[in-house]
């Protein structure tokens, strides 16, 4: 053996990665899954106590793994030292009952260990009740979310004074007013999801939050007696969601402006007159102040309705919006022909137009659709001095999607990118013939025309 082949045989023979610290080992470990981690084991005695003191645990089961998964956690909590503090615990189960007594003390061998956050992900066929104590053991965490048939009874006097997010999502709640009152024992509490859970008892709800920056909220409802009241109080809101599919009497109100508002998504579906025409028009008047405003063709919808049945005025009145810069507005089965020229003669500083759905819906007659409603003699002054780029998906080259176009390369002094998705359009068509003139044309703004893949046809 020549002495080059000596000296790889001699580096190959060292374990390098066994002396590096054990802080720098774990570190490592902590980035695989958990039973990958736990394999480490086998390669030496030295590996064992390195994988049973991960700081973050997390069990997964979803594929009704039964006996061999409960053994699994049994096996691996058992062995974990009592003075090892966990950092994260992550909990999913679905399927069967298998071990669905031992969840419980799965979870309170979790949160006594100095716990920062939780995440409870079960779908048992039955409601998962929590025990009764969880809630008062967890007030030291700051990440809290629970998913599924989880039922939530949640104690009065609770306080969370580190929780800085908190997310209950499709969980059973005893009651709306538990969760009022939770919020406001949730100090620095800045991240909130509530999204499709049922509720045994209550019609009013208050989300207040001082320190609150994001909130998501969805809420649905097929109950035409459901009423609920929802009243926000976030002034320092960033980031928000709000999704309503309800069919009953039911309004969400906010107690002020939400000055530092950069991002909204609004989607309410609820076609009661004038209810749903109420309930949109207050949030549009209590967001103006976002940045970038997406709405929902169920939005879109309701909106219109104010126009056919001329409820547009007094309250009913676009508010001004004088920091928007970016608008989506989504059309699908309806939306009015002067719907569009509205929000932009109210939003002065709009930079970027896009319309996720298209312009028209096009699986009504002809005779049925309306176009955008323009004027030479008023046009938007965002178009003339501040709309730079506009994206348009399923195009169908029909007459009106035609007008809007030329109107746009016509009076869009400020524009600079015009995107049209023609993934659906005939290159046989006198419409695509009609955009390649249009694009040639265009001098200070590009007409791009591309496919659903976002790439340009040459």
């Amino acid at each position: 053996m020549d002495s080059t082949s000596r000296k790889l045989t001699n580096i190959c023979d060292v374990d390098r990665i066994s002396d590096l610290p054990d802080s720098l080992l774990i570190a490592i470990l902590a980035l695989l899954p958990i039973k990958p981690a736990v394999r480490t084991c086998i390669l030496s005695k030295r590996w064992r106590p390195l994988c049973e003191s991960l700081p973050n645990l997390d069990f997964v089961d979803v594929r009704n793994s039964g006996i061999n998964f409960t053994n699994f956690v049994d096996k691996f909590l058992m062995r974990r030292l009592n003075d090892l503090k966990i950092t994260k615990f992550r909990l999913i189960c679905s399927g069967g009952d298998y071990y669905r007594d031992r969840v419980d003390e799965w979870i309170m061998n979790a949160v006594g260990r100095d716990l920062k956050a939780i995440v409870l992900v079960i779908s048992f066929p039955d409601l998962c009740e929590l025990v009764q104590d969880f809630f008062y053991m967890c007030t030291g965490v700051e990440v809290l979310l629970l998913r599924g048939k989880i039922l939530l009874e949640i104690p009065e006097n609770v306080k969370f004074s580190r929780l800085r997010v908190l997310s209950f999502h499709n969980v059973r709640i005893s009651s709306y007013e538990s969760v009022g009152k939770l919020l406001l024992n949730c100090p620095v509490l800045e991240d909130l999801d509530i999204v499709h859970c049922k509720w045994l008892t209550g019609n009013s709800f208050s989300i207040c939050g001082s320190a609150l920056k994001r909130l998501s909220y969805c809420l649905s409802s097929d109950d035409e007696e459901f009423v609920l009241r929802t009243l926000i109080d976030t002034p320092r809101l960033e980031s928000l969601k709000i999704c309503s599919y309800t069919c009953g009497d039911n309004d969400i109100l906010f107690k002020g402006n939400l000055p530092f508002l950069k991002i909204a998504v609004i989607d309410i579906y609820n076609n009661e007159i004038p209810r749903g025409v109420d309930c949109v028009f207050g949030l549009l008047k209590k967001i103006n102040h976002v940045k970038i405003l997406n709405l929902s063709d169920h939005t879109v919808q309701i909106v219109s309705l104010a126009y056919d049945n001329e409820l547009r005025t007094g309250h009913y009145e676009f508010p001004p919006f004088h920091n928007l810069t970016k608008l989506l507005i989504n059309v699908k089965d309806y939306c009015h022909e002067t719907l569009l020229d509205d929000f932009l003669q109210n939003s002065a500083k709009l930079e970027s137009l896009e319309f996720p759905q298209g312009l028209v819906c096009t699986s009504l007659h002809e005779s049925f659709r309306r176009s955008w409603g323009w004027s030479q003699s008023r046009v938007p002054k965002c178009l003339c001095a501040h709309l730079k780029t506009v994206y348009i998906r399923k195009f169908h080259g029909i007459n009106e999607e035609l007008a809007f176009v030329k109107y746009l390369l016509a009076y869009g002094s400020a524009l600079r990118s015009v995107s049209i998705e023609i993934s659906n359009l005939s290159k046989d068509a006198e419409a695509w013939q009609e955009l390649l003139n249009l694009q040639t044309e265009s001098t200070t703004c590009k007409l791009n025309l591309i496919d659903e893949n976002g790439k340009c046809f040459l």
